[in-house]
C-alpha cells in the first residue's frame, strides 16, 4: 500500500490560513513547516488561498508604500494583496465589531481601471496608468489579519494572508480629480472627531498613481491588472487600531471624505 504524501508547503499554508478565515479563528504563525520565507512564495500561497475560498475578488490593495510602514514592517519594498469583492462597502456603512476584530484603519486613495493592464517587458509609464484609470475613491482599508499578533510574524506571513486586507470602504467617485496634484492632497482620519492620522499623498510612493504604476509594473500581478478591478495604493494616515463602537472619517482636503462605523 502507497503511503500517502504530506501536503506540500503551500497547501498546508492555504489549509491553515483557510480553516482559520472559515472559523475566525487566529493563528500565532505558520509552522517552519509551510512558512513561506520570500515574497515569491507568499505571493504563492496567497494566489493559492485566494482561489480556496472561492470568492469573486475585487481587485488589489498595496501595502508599504509609506517609508513609515516599511520601517514597521522591516520591508524593502511594497507588497501586493488581494481584495475580495464581497469585502467592499460603501461609505456610510456601520460593520458589526466581530466582522473584523483587529479593526485596524488606514485613509488611502483608491483607483478603479477603465481598462486592462497587461503583462509586458516594457514599464508602464504615469501617462499611460493615469490614461487607463476610469475612477478615483476615497478610501478606507480596514486592516484585519489571521494572526493573534500581525507584528510578530513575518512579511511574507503577512502577505500570504492576503497582505493583511480586511475589507475596503468607498466613497463615490470623485469629479475632476484631475486637475489636482493627488501628493499634495492632505489626508486626515478621525475617531469620534479626534485626530488619530494624517498624513499627504505623496506618503504613497511619492504619489498614488505612482503607486498604482508599480503594482502594474510587479511581477506579483502575474496575469495583469484587470479593467473593473479597484486598487487601492496604501496609507496616507499611518495606522489606526480603532476600538468597537468607533466612528471613524477620513477628510481629503478639496476632494471628499470617506467614513465607516463599527457597532
Amino acid at each position: 500500500m502507497t503511503a500517502k504524501r504530506p501536503p506540500n508547503r503551500v497547501t498546508q499554508a492555504v489549509e491553515m490560513l483557510g480553516h482559520a478565515f472559515a472559523i475566525g479563528m487566529t493563528l500565532t504563525e505558520l509552522p517552519a513547516s509551510c512558512r513561506p520565507r520570500t515574497l515569491n512564495q507568499a505571493y504563492a500561497v496567497q494566489t493559492a488561498f485566494v482561489a480556496s475560498l472561492g470568492i469573486e475578488t475585487g481587485g488589489w490593495k498595496i501595502g508599504c508604500t509609506s517609508e513609515a510602514a516599511r520601517s514597521i514592517l522591516k520591508a524593502k519594498s511594497p507588497f501586493a494583496g488581494r481584495v475580495l469583492l464581497t469585502r467592499c462597502f460603501a461609505s456610510g456603512t456601520e460593520i458589526p465589531n466581530f466582522s473584523y476584530p483587529m479593526r485596524g484603519i488606514e485613509g488611502e486613495f483608491a483607483f478603479v481601471l477603465g481598462k486592462s493592464l497587461k503583462p509586458r517587458a516594457r514599464p508602464y509609464t504615469r501617462a499611460e496608468i493615469e490614461a487607463a484609470v476610469a475612477d478615483l475613491h476615497l478610501a478606507i482599508e480596514i486592516v484585519d489579519s489571521r494572526y493573534t499578533d500581525w507584528r510578530k510574524v513575518t512579511l511574507p506571513e503577512i502577505v500570504a494572508d492576503l497582505g493583511a486586507n480586511g475589507a475596503l470602504v468607498l466613497g463615490n467617485p470623485v469629479r475632476n480629480w484631475r486637475r489636482y496634484d493627488l501628493a499634495e492632497i492632505a489626508v486626515t482620519m478621525r475617531s469620534g472627531g479626534r485626530i488619530v492620522g494624517k498624513g499627504h499623498g505623496a506618503d504613497a510612493l511619492g504619489n498614488p498613481l505612482d503607486a498604482l504604476r508599480w503594482l502594474a509594473n510587479n511581477p506579483a500581478t502575474k496575469d495583469g491588472l484587470q479593467a473593473g478591478e479597484i486598487v487601492s495604493t496604501g496609507t496616507c494616515t499611518g495606522f489606526y487600531q480603532s476600538a468597537p463602537g468607533d466612528k471613524v472619517s477620513c477628510t481629503f482636503g478639496p476632494l471628499g471624505k470617506v467614513a465607516l462605523a463599527f457597532g
